[in-house]
């Protein structure tokens, strides 16, 4: 490829996953656009493509297999480079599918610059071309640790992405104080174990929090907790962080004792209980989403009815339904007692009905108040997010796009708010 051409080559990253997959992707986003490469949307022609998967369930790997067809139909002459989750639990067998040109790993993804870079060079004269832009304007995730120590049954997490690694305190903090000093006004802390940061180094999240204070951070947003993490003295840290944003994803999985214990979770229906309870006595206005997995081996009927009625019980007001699919190396693959899809599928829909019930049930005391919002989407179609994490749409107008408004909630949606933002601030 010449020069004149390979100035002009384009990469894209589709991403699948958590937040942790998207500050990879950004993180990728970021050094090869300093490389002179053009980000470009990852539903357009591209000269490169990097797929970033998720392995958590096999809807994840079908949602992998598509986007490669996709991506295929919109340039048939692209690099596809495989990375993620599902590149590092079956490298092998991804090798061997025509059409994909790499498969790297969650650890070595550092490499896949100097790959791209080997196949189509830029002139070294180019100059950055700045953030992708599907790094949000005004919001923006950190990633903070890596790995889990956790050996739940179900999971290949651990299998994909190791042993838990965190990040330097002084590292994180100057990430923040750099996104805070470019306009960022919400910042999101990720991590596949958020809670257990600095846990192999003798440190904890508290710290991070501790430090995070005294940053002008106008907003601060937790990932997922796992409950097994969550005790009175970070429920304390959090209640005394200003910024901190009160919604919490605390995952779940089953609310039943008997599948707890069969997914090694760690912890009792009661504990979850009391951990909730906690953090709503120290933050009252906190609401609570959380992960839920239907149709584990040996879930019956009756264990789906308890899950269903603790959910109703805590008023979780968003869920994360995840179909149990086998995950090759994992315990559960081989338990007895296989729950067939038609059940799966069923339950699925309950649950999907008791989520939008719950939403409405909270979302009805909001009528009539108003409630801040970061506004992401300009426009009569407008879109924001309360600090509780709940969306809000309304005609915010582009000149305040990025900025915090305060709006008056008129009529609820499915899972969001419809607002009036014509209210005095």
């Amino acid at each position: 490829m010449s020069i004149s051409r390979a100035q002009h080559v384009t990469i894209a990253l589709p991403t699948l996953g958590c937040k942790v997959n998207r500050y990879d992707s950004d993180a990728l986003a970021r050094a090869l656009s300093a490389r002179g490469y053009c980000i470009v949307p990852p539903n357009q022609p591209a000269d490169v493509y990097i797929v970033n998967t998720c392995t958590v369930t096999a809807y994840a790997d079908a949602k992998s297999r598509k986007i490669w067809r996709r991506v295929r139909k919109l340039n048939p002459l692209a690099r596809l480079i495989v990375t993620g989750c599902y590149a590092s639990l079956a490298g092998e067998q991804l090798l061997a599918i025509d059409g994909i040109d790499a498969v790297v790993p969650i650890a070595e993804q550092d490499s896949i610059p100097d790959l791209i870079a080997h196949w189509l060079p830029v002139s070294a004269s180019l100059a950055p071309l700045g953030l992708t832009a599907s790094i949000p304007r005004k919001r923006a995730t950190v990633k903070v640790q890596d790995g889990c120590n956790l050996s739940c049954a179900f999971c290949a997490v651990t299998l994909a992405r190791g042993a838990i690694r965190s990040r330097p305190l002084p590292e994180v903090v100057d990430e923040l104080r750099g996104l805070v000093d470019a306009g960022m006004r919400e910042i999101v802390l990720t991590g596949v174990r958020l809670d257990a940061y600095g846990l192999e180094r003798g440190e904890r999240l508290t710290q991070l929090l501790e430090a995070i204070g005294t940053l002008p951070i106008a907003r601060l947003r937790l990932s997922s907790l796992e409950p097994v993490g969550i005790d009175a003295q970070l429920i304390s840290a959090l209640a005394a962080q200003p910024s901190l944003c009160h919604h919490f994803h605390v995952c779940l999985q089953s609310g039943d004792d008997d599948i707890l214990r069969a997914m090694r979770r760690g912890y009792s229906v009661d504990r979850y209980r009391q951990i909730i309870s906690d953090l709503r006595f120290a933050m009252p206005d906190a609401t609570v989403s959380t992960d839920v997995i239907v149709g584990l081996p040996g879930e019956t009927a009756q264990a789906f009815a308890n899950t269903c009625a603790l959910l109703e019980e805590l008023n979780i007001i968003q869920l994360h339904i995840f179909k149990y699919s086998p995950r090759a190396g994992t315990d559960a693959a081989t338990f007895p007692a296989q729950v067939n899809d038609a059940v799966k599928d069923a339950r699925s829909r309950d649950l999907f009905a008791l989520e939008r019930r719950l939403f409405s049930r909270y979302a009805s005391c909001l009528l009539g108040t108003r409630v801040s919002v970061l506004v992401e989407r300009a426009g009569a179609r407008g879109e924001g997010l309360t600090p509780q994490y709940v969306r809000v749409c309304a005609p915010f107008s582009p000149a305040g796009l990025g900025s915090t408004q305060t709006v008056q909630i008129t009529a609820i949606g499915d899972n969001y708010l419809v607002g009036d933002c014509s209210c005095r601030q």
